[in-house]
């Protein structure tokens, strides 16, 4: 599922006027996000792909998603102030395109409080599935 259209270089419609997005690259194998650490900010793949990985045991990891162009990932954490659920790792070079978790949560707040509401038990729903 694509959240935002990368053809054209762009971050989703509307959110490029109210924020302001950081361009990163990440080389193969470089730990984007590590599981169980606060999130900080909210990842668009402009290009590249990564992997969603989530520890089972010390020495086991389960791949729970692969992620390419358009997808976003860090969502969960800056909702719900919880530690992320899994990790994000480059499997190949990739760009993000990154907004501070200050700007993301000025664009939540001003959503309707009943769709905040909504999309709150969304991810605790989320959270307890995974």
């Amino acid at each position: 599922m694509q959240f935002m259209d990368v053809r054209q270089g762009e971050e989703p419609s509307g959110m490029a006027e109210k924020s302001s997005f950081t361009r990163a690259k990440y080389r193969r194998g470089d730990r984007i996000v590590l599981e169980g650490n606060l999130g900080d900010a909210l990842y668009l793949i402009v290009s590249g792909q990564v992997a969603v990985v989530k520890n089972l045991n010390s020495d086991k990891r389960k791949t729970l998603a692969k992620l390419g162009p358009g997808g976003i990932f860090g969502e969960m954490s800056l909702l719900d102030g919880q530690p992320h659920a899994a990790s994000i790792v480059a499997l190949e070079e990739t760009e993000l395109s990154t907004m501070s978790q200050d700007e993301f949560h000025a664009l939540f707040d001003e959503m309707n409080p009943i769709m905040q509401g909504i999309v709150q038990l969304l991810i605790d729903r989320l959270r307890q599935n995974i």
